[in-house]
């Protein structure tokens, strides 16, 4: 069992709401809305939380339930990370660990599994119904930094390992257990606490890092905004839209 922390706060973060999908709404668009409702309040580091309804998405939301406090799926699957600035989010810059990457993994050592991101590829909502946008209130600079080191050296996390612990859960290869159990992290969230980290921020204060995932992201955005707000810091900020569910249980 996982060593989950839960957090104090009484009622959900206020500066993270629900932000409906507009009928036949992209999901390029729907960021695209997000952003430029944001507008001169924009800043910090964005990622984009999704949850798909494909087969590897589907056994990664089952795999996460392990980090819900009532064991029904998670409604996320994967989160990266995306270039601020960006204006044309078709052309954005955006890092991430597909574990199902559209060009296949190449050889991942050489970027310890980081792979660039287009967010095109993630544009279909009936492929990834849920999504949600969170601004982690962070320099950009160090965010930099911290992911070129993360891609040149596989000292602090070895992501390329915790892919092939992954995959075989993912593919249902012989008796591969669910990797969370093990306090291995879903690559893609892995990816993002660790450079976050380094440049001074704790995404998941309920779960060990190393143990990150996209659930633990969620709850970091709904429920630790006193945490992240102590001493006049900011709390995470954002809009999320997630109507698919794999369960009858209330969000």
């Amino acid at each position: 069992m996982l060593d989950i922390r839960s957090s104090p706060a009484s009622a959900p973060n206020p500066h993270f709401v629900g932000q409906p999908r507009a009928r036949n709404q992209s999901n390029l668009a729907w960021l695209q809305r997000a952003l430029k409702a944001r507008g001169k309040k924009a800043g910090g580091v964005p990622l984009v939380l999704l949850g798909g309804s494909d087969p590897v998405s589907f056994r990664l939301r089952v795999a996460q339930s392990q980090v819900r406090h009532d064991l029904t799926p998670s409604r996320w699957s994967h989160v990266l990370m995306v270039e601020p600035g960006s204006t044309e989010l078709s052309e954005a810059t955006a890092w991430e660990i597909s574990l199902d990457p559209t060009g296949g993994f190449g050889y991942p050592p050489k970027t310890n599994a980081v792979q660039r991101a287009d967010l095109r590829r993630y544009d279909d909502a009936g492929r990834f119904p849920n999504i949600g946008l969170v601004h982690v209130p962070v320099e950009t600079g160090p965010v930099r930094e911290a992911l070129q080191r993360f891609m040149n050296q596989r000292a602090v996390l070895d992501a390329v390992d915790l892919v092939t612990r992954w995959l075989p859960y993912v593919w249902g290869a012989g008796r591969a257990s669910n990797p969370l159990l093990d306090g291995q992290g879903l690559p893609s969230a892995a990816l993002v606490e660790v450079v976050l980290g380094a440049a001074g921020f704790e995404l998941t204060p309920g779960i060990a890092s190393s143990s990150s995932c996209p659930e633990a992201i969620w709850q970091a955005a709904r429920w630790w905004h006193e945490f992240h707000g102590r001493e006049d810091r900011e709390p995470l900020t954002g809009v999320y839209c997630a109507p698919h569910a794999l369960c009858t249980e209330p969000e």
